[in-house]
């Protein structure tokens, strides 16, 4: 990929702003941007579009004449900023003076005002780790802010934005409460008294009480990859679109054929369910299933309903848009860009805009006629590395046998549902095994819970034909897979551990006494080797590879078969091992380390 200095982007938007107040039609540098959030504005006439691998701003003008680029039709875009490194979310201000954009790398929310056809950044305000999402209040006075690795909701206090300068935003932070998840969507409802905060990975969700700023439920849901999250045009369901794994279905041509092994859901459910403080989990009731034979609708992620009580979703992992309406239970399906994701309807719902990440365009769809009106190029794409191109590979689920599901719907983002699958991973069925994280997994071979697989191209050529059946396992699409996963990080340790944490170093102490690194050795916190530690899977083996342990915070269950619910369960329950009881202060010293990682 092309890099760009930020002097040369600084001069390169200055153009644009020129060219634009001339009305001329700009020439858009070469990048790759990945669009993943959009908001309309000005009646309509202006769409803003977040991009993540840019770290900019794309503005069109809806209402430019169209032109013709041979591949689509494109209205001009006006200026493409610079205002950040990785963008992950945006929304607009009630009033629309302001866009509020999520910055993951940099760990902030950046407030920009909306100086006619020029963005201002106003202020970049620190929030936990990774922010994935915001939303903001009716009045504007309050945003909050989720935050994958930091597992936290931050709220950020606005009321000082109208009073705005150019020398103080008068932006803070008032709170950061943390969850016992991931978290990535959210959504303000019964006014804007209640946050419901979903996991980015499993089922959990967690409902915020806004007015006393703290958590006061956290409920367990049939499903994962929560991707897409709507209030119905009542103001009295909430419509969720996710995935369902059966674990101990085994992933035989047939199961997978008949949509069995992973479903594809919007699940309504009515706001008061998630609201009301009880502990059971919630309800395996009112979800539609979208797909069918033959045509299987990977991934859904946007959702939004309309005024009129239509419903519309993307379908990420097979480049198309659903649409259902009001009152109706079927599903119509248009094809869009590739990896449709971030979704937004214009004020009278009569249009639909869609944000095709790997396309790096934006689809407008007539939702009345529920058609294609046109697809907006942001500008010229770079090429793509071998890594890049085998990303395309993991989020398409058109590689699975009629596109039920990807690799994404198991490794979430290169990470783990965190559920079990019968996928024949270890060579045989019946014994469902956990799935693991891929982050940093290029240095954790060998691969499978038995470790007998010692090239991960075996592996990934092992799970598209025995796990997703897919049709056409060429040598090419192993290779792009494999070195997308090589390009995955390991997960970052939680930045507000200290180094200097005497607990914690007595616990890398600890660890290192009692023989933990015979099998977990540092840096990687695992070994090659398979081990008989003690548990029985269903098929009477005993010997198993040790997954890393970096980023173990982030499992919500442990072992094989996710048979410890916790790290605590592990020491204390299944005192794993250890060949005696540890003392309280060990246990603790351990925990801290562990959670360090």
């Amino acid at each position: 990929m092309r890099r760009t200095s930020i002097l040369q982007l600084a001069l390169f938007t200055c153009f644009v702003a020129v060219a634009a107040a001339h009305g001329r039609e700009v020439e858009l540098a070469t990048s790759l941007r990945r669009p993943v959030a959009l908001v309309v504005a000005g009646n309509d006439r202006w769409i803003y579009v977040a991009n993540q691998a840019s770290g900019t701003i794309s503005t069109i003008d809806l209402s430019a004449s169209e032109v013709d680029t041979g591949e689509s039709t494109n209205a001009p875009v006006l200026a493409e900023d610079k205002v950040g490194q990785t963008l992950t979310d945006m929304v607009l201000s009630p009033d629309e003076r302001f866009l509020f954009v999520t910055d993951e790398a940099a760990g902030q929310l950046i407030v920009i005002e909306r100086q006619e056809k020029s963005l201002v950044v106003a202020a970049r305000v620190p929030v936990a780790q990774a922010p994935q999402s915001v939303r903001v209040t009716r009045d504007g006075r309050t945003c909050y802010v989720t935050s994958l690795w930091g597992q936290a909701v931050t709220v950020v206090d606005l009321s000082g934005l109208a009073s705005i300068d150019q020398t103080n935003a008068a932006v803070r932070v008032i709170a950061e409460t943390p969850l016992p998840f991931a978290p990535r969507c959210q959504c303000l409802v019964e006014n804007d008294t209640r946050l419901i905060v979903t996991d980015a990975f499993g089922g959990s969700v967690a409902v915020f009480d806004t007015q006393n700023l703290k958590v006061v439920s956290v409920r367990e849901l049939l499903g994962h990859n929560i991707r897409g999250m709507a209030v119905s045009n009542d103001g009295r369901q909430l419509l969720l679109a996710h995935q369902v794994l059966n674990s101990y279905t085994e992933t035989l041509q047939k199961n997978v054929f008949w949509g069995a092994v992973i479903t594809n859901v919007v699940r309504t459910l009515p706001i008061e369910t998630f609201t009301s403080v009880a502990g059971e989990p919630l309800p395996a009731t009112g979800a539609q299933t979208i797909g069918g034979l033959g045509a299987g609708a990977g991934d859904p992620a946007g959702l939004a309903v309309t005024a009129a009580g239509d419903a519309i979703l993307t379908l990420a992992g097979v480049q198309e848009i659903a649409l259902r309406r009001a009152g109706q239970f079927g599903w119509q399906r248009e094809r869009v860009g590739r990896r449709p994701t971030a979704l937004a309807l214009s004020s009278d719902g009569r249009r639909a805009l869609v944000a095709n990440t790997f396309a790096d365009s934006v689809t407008t769809l007539d939702v009345g006629a529920f058609r294609v009106e046109r697809t907006i190029k942001l500008g010229p794409q770079s090429e793509l590395s071998a890594a890049q191109r085998g990303e395309q590979y993991f989020y398409d689920a058109r590689l699975s046998l009629d596109g039920w599901f990807s690799c994404h719907s198991c490794h979430t983002d290169g990470h783990s549902n965190g559920l079990t699958s019968d996928n024949f991973g270890d060579g045989a069925a019946g014994a469902p095994k956990r799935i693991p994280s891929l982050l940093g997994s290029v240095e954790t071979g060998p691969w499978a819970w038995d470790g007998h697989v010692s090239l991960m191209e075996d592996q990934i050529r092992s799970s598209l034909v025995r796990t997703m059946r897919s049709p056409n396992p060429t040598d090419a699409r192993v290779a792009g897979l494999a070195e997308f996963v090589r390009s995955l990080s390991a997960p970052p340790r939680p930045e507000n551990v200290k180094p200097d944490d005497s607990l914690a170093r007595q616990g890398e102490q600890i660890f290192a006494r009692t023989g933990c690194t015979d099998c977990h050795r540092p840096p990687t916190y695992t070994s090659p080797a398979s081990y008989d530690v003690g548990i029985v899977d269903e098929l009477g083996r005993d010997r198993f590879n040790p997954p890393s342990l970096r980023g173990v915070r982030l499992r919500p269950a442990l072992f094989h078969d996710n048979r410890a619910g916790s790290l605590e369960d592990v020491l204390l329950r299944h005192r794993h091992g250890q060949a005696s009881e540890s003392p309280a202060e060990d246990v603790r010293a351990l925990l801290a380390f562990l959670r360090g990682l």
